[in-house]
């Protein structure tokens, strides 16, 4: 089934550079290793993750070294010990944010990993709402922390990652797996790749691997490091940093080369050069693998001894890199009171009530009405000259109906995977704007 490419990427500069001893994680009870099973959202991973005694939902991300918290208010019911005030940035137009840092707060990821000691960074404004982006409660990432402690494998056939000791390891013997080296900068990991662009420009690139963007591949512009975008291209809205929206230029390039594996026909997403001037400062890289590409690979990604595995995932490994053909990208916002119509009551003709249909007893059903809540669905981007704006869709519509069915019967991925689906899809929209309701109709078109 086909899964939405949603991009979320927060990379941390953090204006603090206290490391404090002991914050490590480690398996309980001995064991060499622990299986956790993870919920796949937009091609990420959410999992459990419990602080100082309070269960929350986590994104699993090697493109962030610290553990943070964007739900503030979950703060209350927290507990953070040893509070100090810092100023952070990270991707997206925009100044610095204020955030929090914590030390000594108890950590368990599942139900069987545990750090007593574990450093918390906390956005407390103009983070990001994840989870009304995504679709799914969303209150943090964790990244660079736990992966530092454990070679992980991960299966996003299975919806599984193996947590292992370091020192217990033994790597098997594999022919079909193809071993390469990881380099850190500021704690975050990069895997040599070749961006083949056509039959005569290849460009060797060190990228970041991103298992918290679930676009497929970003490329930093660089003139003097061949990496231009194609001809083919279009504007489109990439995601969202800590404190802006991120924009830039989709296109294709001819294929991606990871050691042994070739990736082709890949999407190719260029991040505007106002998103990236604070990540270029900091960091010499090409740009960044996202889950996209990673869920068609099996992994072992091994901190401790600096290398990773990847072997291909038959699952997903030949499915087409696709993208949204609508121009559409929406969020929750708010709610909506709806009416539904429910069954009451029923009896039969002669006016006694059963609870079950008898075969040749004619049925009477009573029907009424309840009010409830449901989850307003907004607009919130939408791209210049697609097939969504040229009929008439503007950023800040709420959807009503999709395809003749109520909107609260979606969820945002269902919403996504449908605009993601195929070329030529037709797709007809009602939408309340400022009151007066207004129907669209358009079908999804290929540019790539």
């Amino acid at each position: 089934m086909f899964r939405i490419r949603l991009t979320f990427i927060i990379t941390l500069f953090i204006i603090c550079q206290n490391i404090l001893a002991q914050d490590q994680f480690y398996i309980n009870n001995n064991s060499d290793k622990y299986v956790l099973s993870f919920k796949m959202v937009n091609n990420l991973m959410v999992i459990p993750v419990e602080v100082n005694g309070k269960k929350l939902s986590f994104l699993l991300d090697t493109g962030v070294s610290n553990t943070v918290i964007l739900n503030i208010q979950v703060v209350d019911s927290l507990k953070l010990k040893n509070i100090e005030k810092i100023k952070i940035q990270g991707l997206g137009v925009g100044e610095f944010v204020d955030a929090i840092k914590s030390t000594n707060n108890n950590i368990i990821v599942g139900k069987n990993i545990t750090n007593k000691n574990h450093k918390i960074y906390l956005i407390l404004e103009g983070g990001i709402n994840l989870s009304n982006r995504i679709g799914e409660e969303i209150h943090g990432i964790i990244g660079g922390d736990l992966f530092k402690d454990f070679i992980i494998k991960i299966n996003y056939s299975t919806k599984q990652i193996t947590f292992y000791k370091p020192n217990t390891y033994h790597y098997k013997s594999c022919k079909k797996c193809e071993l390469l080296p990881l380099s850190f900068i500021a704690e975050k990991p990069y895997v040599n790749v070749v961006a083949n662009f056509s039959d005569t420009i290849s460009v060797n690139s060190k990228l970041l691997l991103d298992t918290g963007g679930s676009d497929a591949l970003w490329l930093f512009e660089n003139k003097e490091a061949k990496i231009s975008v194609p001809q083919l291209f279009f504007d489109d809205y990439l995601g969202q940093g800590l404190n802006g929206n991120i924009y830039g230029k989709r296109s294709r390039i001819k294929s991606l080369q990871i050691g042994k594996f070739e990736l082709k026909n890949i999407t190719a997403s260029f991040p505007d050069t106002l998103s990236l001037s604070q990540s270029m400062r900091h960091f010499s890289r090409r740009g960044t693998i996202g889950s996209e590409t990673l869920k068609r690979f099996y992994l072992i990604i091994d901190y401790p001894n600096k290398k990773i595995t990847f072997k291909k995932n038959s699952k997903f490994f030949d499915e087409e890199f696709n993208y949204n053909m609508s121009g559409i990208e929406v969020a929750y916002n708010g709610q909506m009171l709806v009416s539904e119509k429910v069954i009451k009551d029923f009896q039969t003709s002669s006016g006694n009530k059963v609870s079950n249909a008898e075969r040749g007893i004619t049925i009477d059903y009573e029907y009424g009405y309840v009010l409830s809540l449901k989850p307003s669905i907004q607009v919130t981007d939408i791209r210049k000259n697609s097939p969504a704006e040229l009929a008439g869709v503007q950023e800040g519509d709420y959807l009503l109906e999709v395809n003749g069915k109520p909107i609260y019967s979606y969820s945002i991925q269902d919403l996504m995977s449908l605009f993601y689906e195929k070329e030529g899809r037709e797709i007809e929209l009602i939408v309340d704007r400022n009151g007066y309701r207004f129907s669209f109709n358009f079908k999804l078109k290929k540019i790539l």
